[in-house]
């Protein structure tokens, strides 16, 4: 039977710490070495073509073009389209999923890891690039103080990717609040969608660990937003999200 080369050497280690006295540090010498900017160009031709099979084929599933946009989408606060966007998706397939309708769904401005999505095709991995992590989908029922205190939040930050919920940012607080054109009734209970992040407590969001029920849906935010692109796709509709007003600002 062969002996790893690894174990070998952490036997050696311990026989000869065993063997000797403590060491230490008498003198040190450094050094300088340029290193050529070319040889850091030096690619390993073995592991090139051992992973080429492997990378085409990636790059093929992430060149799929999943929809076509008709206008530039933006990060913007406090509102942008591509962050219109990103949200819609998510509430369309919440209530798809969901057993009973969702109100509404807010998501963290820093999960977007893009600045804008150009206007023309949009491809697989360019959702990648939007949303590279694997942040689950939760639904959770909250109180309308609860609504209040987390879109405070959002409007103390100067704006998050909303949906079903249209509101003004005065003096940092979250004002005129609606839901389908309802003022927010603070007894009423109002389900929300978002990330597990955000329900976890990610980016002070702390009020809603104290939400009266708490359901995974066990999808990724990014399968939602590529779902409902697909969609659009499918029924030969075009992506056209737009900024309309959901979060204004009141200068004081």
């Amino acid at each position: 039977m062969k002996f790893p080369v690894r174990n070998f050497l952490v036997l050696l280690f311990f026989i000869v710490s065993s063997c000797s006295g403590p060491y230490y540090l008498k003198e040190t010498h450094t050094s300088q070495t340029r290193i050529k900017q070319d040889s850091l160009k030096a690619v390993d031709s073995v592991i090139v073509k051992m992973i080429a099979p492997f990378k085409q084929k990636l790059d093929a599933q992430m060149n799929e073009v999943i929809a076509v946009n008709d206008v530039d989408l933006s990060k913007e606060r406090p509102e942008g389209s591509l962050c219109n966007m990103a949200a819609d998706a998510v509430l369309a397939y919440a209530n798809k999923t969901y057993e009973r309708p969702v109100d509404f769904c807010v998501l963290n401005y820093g999960g977007l890891r893009i600045p804008s999505i150009s206007k023309g095709n949009i491809t697989l991995g360019k959702i990648y690039e939007l949303m590279p992590f694997d942040n689950q989908l939760e639904v959770v029922e909250i109180d309308g103080k609860t609504c209040k205190q987390l879109l405070d939040v959002v409007a103390k930050s100067g704006g998050w990717p909303v949906s079903g919920v249209r509101m003004n940012i005065l003096q940092s607080l979250a004002d005129s609040i609606t839901f389908k054109g309802q003022l927010l009734d603070p007894n009423k209970t109002y389900t929300l969608v978002t990330s597990d992040y955000i329900v976890n407590g990610g980016d002070n969001i702390t009020m809603l660990q104290n939400g009266k029920k708490r359901t995974p849906l066990n999808y990724k935010v990014r399968d939602a937003i590529i779902d409902y692109l697909r969609e659009l796709k499918n029924n030969n509709q075009t992506v056209n999200t737009k900024k309309d007003g959901r979060i204004t600002i009141t200068q004081p």
